[in-house]
């Protein structure tokens, strides 16, 4: 008869054995080094106690990396790009209590350690796990060259070595590349809604931008019975798209111009100004209600690179933001998502100090990953998500460098890299 130790030891030794195999694999991964990147073969070194690897089965491309991978500036250090992605776990460290081999897992850019003050305040999306993550190599070149993993993830390789604090396992069949959406972009915009703006139903609610980030905010309007969603949108294969997935109106910026506040705030001004009737008061004065939507979410962001699709009015993504201060109403919410503005913007102090809006900075929309997913991931087996039409384009890994530059030049709203 085996004694407990045995059993335990013998489990132990099992484990040690599908770790060391899959230490010693080769996989192919996407290669930021020197001048360009390059998809290279490469070699796993050993993993931490408390990591985990992951087959890769897709990860969707984000605009905020192509500004480095279509650079032409020198990395001095090896790296993987792209900082979420989707796959079935291979191994797992001695310490990982999380998932285990054959889950399916979704990695998003954000970690849940579920113990930091952050996490334990009801704010994961800020988990202090991001600031200790792993500094060390989870592979190497053929020439020993030590290769990184960018955000602690490395989405764009066959393999992900990730901390398990990353990792949300899901227990379903919904399509790998579908999924992946929910770890960065699309999930970001959808727990904006949820999370941070907290849209109400019968509400009026604007998006502006309907990129990715801009399709997951109006969906979560839609499904939180929000009463008007109205989308601001240069490109009009984006406007067409946000109209499929949840829209009621959209509108153009470049040709709105300067009229563009103004015609929100009428938009969204209510029935009547009766204020004793359950109206505004449409004159804004100081203490009225005013003109113009309950919940603003901004998903625009600087550009990077010039868009060879329709551009906006402004490249540096300043104008947004303010355009969002002065057409939300008095007591309204305003979410902002965009990344990589250029420059400062202000408001006049006393409507900031006393108009009541309240502001809502997004880190991945206020997403608890290990909450927030598996309802997601509910929500599309039901129907009522829709991610198929998210996903725009897929590529395989040899495609890669194609995939960002669709994300850069705006001509996909969802590019995806695929492994098969």
């Amino acid at each position: 008869m085996l004694s407990r130790r045995d059993v335990l030891k013998t489990a132990g030794l099992a484990s040690q054995v599908k770790v060391a195999a899959a230490q010693r694999r080769k996989f192919r991964a996407l290669v930021r080094y020197g001048t360009g990147a390059s998809v290279r073969e490469l070699s796993l070194l050993p993993i931490q106690p408390r990591e985990v690897v992951v087959k890769t089965q897709a990860s969707g491309v984000c605009y905020t990396i192509v500004g480095g991978l279509l650079s032409n500036r020198n990395a001095t250090r090896a790296s993987i790009p792209n900082h979420s992605g989707m796959g079935v776990v291979e191994a797992v460290g001695l310490l990982v209590k999380r998932v285990q081999p054959g889950d399916r897992v979704i990695v998003p850019g954000t970690p849940q350690c579920g113990q930091c003050y952050e996490c334990i305040t009801g704010r994961a999306d800020w988990c202090q796990f991001l600031s200790t993550k792993p500094a060390h190599p989870i592979a190497e070149m053929s020439d020993g060259m030590p290769v990184f993993a960018d955000g602690a993830l490395g989405g764009l390789s066959e393999v992900m070595v990730v901390p398990e604090e990353y990792c949300c396992p899901v227990f379903t069949s919904v399509a790998a590349a579908e999924l992946t959406m929910l770890g960065d972009t699309l999930g970001t915009g959808l727990a904006a809604g949820h999370n941070l703006a907290a849209i109400e139903p019968g509400s009026n609610v604007v998006v502006l931008g309907a990129g990715p980030v801009g399709m997951g905010a109006i969906q979560a309007a839609r499904i939180l019975g929000a009463g008007q969603v109205i989308v601001v949108e240069p490109i009009r294969a984006r406007r067409d798209l946000a109209m499929k997935v949840g829209a009621t109106m959209v509108l153009d910026p470049n040709a709105e111009g300067a009229g563009l506040v103004n015609k929100i705030q009428e938009l969204c001004k209510g029935p009547t100004d009766r204020r004793f009737a359950g109206g505004r008061a449409w004159d804004d004065d100081m203490f009225a209600v005013g003109r113009g939507p309950d919940f603003t979410i901004e998903a625009v962001g600087g550009d990077s690179f010039a868009p060879k699709m329709e551009a906006g009015p402004d490249p540096t993504g300043i104008l947004p933001l303010r355009q969002a201060w002065e057409f939300t109403r008095a007591g309204g919410h305003i979410t902002t998502l965009g990344f990589g503005q250029k420059g400062d913007v202000s408001f006049p102090a006393w409507q900031f100090a006393n108009r009541g809006r309240t502001f809502h900075a997004g880190q991945q929309g206020g997403l608890q990953m290990l909450r927030d997913l598996p309802r997601y991931v509910k929500l599309i087996e039901k129907g009522v998500l829709d991610t198929k039409s998210m996903v725009t384009a897929t590529y395989p890994l040899e495609r890669a460098m194609e995939a960002v530059q669709a994300v850069a030049d705006r001509t996909q709203v969802g590019a995806v890299v695929t492994f098969g």
